[in-house]
């Protein structure tokens, strides 16, 4: 199972590629955390990332990851299915990728929740 995440999600059985809309995760090679592509780079706010309605947004995400990993940006770059909430927060479908995109489970108050509380009020 983690390596199908390593992976990328896997295509729908009606399509080719992804499971619409997806956000890029990546993990910041000298900080080590979690990231997100934006329109501009990379955040560890997820509320702040780009979402890809499409594959051709996708793989164009995708291929921007690709040239920041060519220059020892992030590592380990793929894209993760999301549900857009009331709030407009693109929120992972899988159970990983959600503790993730929350930060550490063991304390709350030092992760990304402590940061992003609001994001993740609800």
């Amino acid at each position: 199972m983690a390596n199908e995440a390593k992976a990328g999600p896997k295509a729908s059985p009606k399509s080719k590629g992804p499971q619409l809309p997806v956000v890029l995760s990546a993990n910041d090679l000298l900080a080590g955390d979690v990231v997100f592509l934006t329109a501009t780079g990379w955040t560890r706010n997820p509320a702040e990332a780009e979402v890809a309605h499409d594959l051709d947004v996708a793989a164009f995400m995708e291929a921007r990851a690709a040239l920041d990993f060519k220059a020892n940006r992030i590592v380990d770059p793929y894209l993760v299915p999301v549900v857009i909430d009331a709030g407009g927060m693109p929120v992972a479908r899988h159970f990983r990728e959600l503790i993730r995109q929350k930060g550490p489970s063991t304390h709350p108050e030092f992760g990304k929740e402590a940061v992003f509380h609001n994001t993740y009020a609800g």
